[in-house]
């Protein structure tokens, strides 16, 4: 590849084609924006410089892949030399453009025209691209309402105001209390210490070494409440030794017998009982 003179210098970038000459450096995509807002006159491009370069260009690339880009390059280059060369020509001696000039006008305007509309159609390729890559995936969906709830359904009264009023009397009137009273509620549901001394009485009477199970300790027992509190007292009595038990297996029947025959730990246990509230088995 021939190495560029001073005046011009073009390279590939991984945007497209760029440009560098005395009076602009940058993509000639953007050159040709100048061009066609006239901030850059024509006469100071040379074009020569960027075809032969932009052969080179093409040299570096898929010619198969890049056939759009060497096309529109081909179209617009071709306006430009027409419209350069028809801008060179020179005028009448009386300082009035002749016949050609007036053609090199008509060029010029037709290349701002033809580049407006490059640009454009460019700048309308890339917008149609990236929205297809932003909605790809993208379904429509029908708008609006089912038919079931487009309208809704006419309002029919079939109470009078006073009946509604009525209504809300007696709604007011059978409105549930805030608070319910427990004064009524005097008997306790369980008593602990009745049931504690039913559990004392059956195993202390047992002889030295015999047990007895807790269903044989409560087989008398009427309720849930009354098991419950024998076997809380229970608890009470083993965790101040009073009583010791013995389960061979898990779900095995449970013997239990009494270890407090002097009585020396038998109150302390009592009192443990008496701090239970029934409400604990409620």
């Amino acid at each position: 590849m021939p190495v560029p003179d001073s005046e011009t210098a073009v390279e590939a970038s991984p945007g497209g084609f760029t440009v560098e000459l005395e009076a602009y450096q940058g993509p000639f995509d953007v050159l040709l924006g100048l061009l066609a807002n006239k901030r850059l006159e024509l006469t100071e491009v040379s074009l020569s410089a960027i075809t032969e370069e932009f052969l080179h260009h093409l040299d570096a690339l898929d010619f198969e892949r890049n056939m759009d880009e060497a096309s529109a390059f081909i179209d617009v280059a071709s306006v430009l030399i027409e419209a350069k060369s028809a801008a060179l020509l020179p005028s009448d001696d009386d300082g009035e453009p002749d016949g050609h000039g007036m053609d090199a006008l008509r060029e010029r305007d037709l290349l701002f025209a033809r580049l407006l509309q490059y640009r454009a159609f460019k700048q309308a390729g890339e917008d149609f691209r990236r929205r297809f890559a932003d909605n790809a995936g993208r379904m429509p969906h029908p708008g609006g309402a089912a038919d079931v709830v487009a309208e809704p359904p006419e309002l029919v009264w079939t109470v009078t105001p006073e009946q509604l009023a009525g209504l809300a009397a007696h709604a007011l009137a059978n409105a549930p209390a805030s608070e319910v009273s427990l004064h009524q509620l005097h008997v306790p549901l369980v008593d602990l210490r009745q049931q504690a001394a039913i559990v004392r009485t059956r195993l202390r009477s047992l002889p030295v070494g015999e047990s007895l199970t807790f269903a044989e300790l409560t087989a008398d027992a009427e309720t849930r409440l009354q098991i419950a509190a024998r076997f809380l007292a229970l608890l009470a009595f083993f965790k101040h030794g009073v009583v010791q038990f013995r389960q061979d297996e898990p779900y095995a029947a449970l013997h239990l017998r009494w270890a407090d025959h002097d009585g020396s730990r038998h109150d302390a246990a009592i009192d443990d009982i008496a701090l239970i509230d029934e409400g604990d088995f409620a």
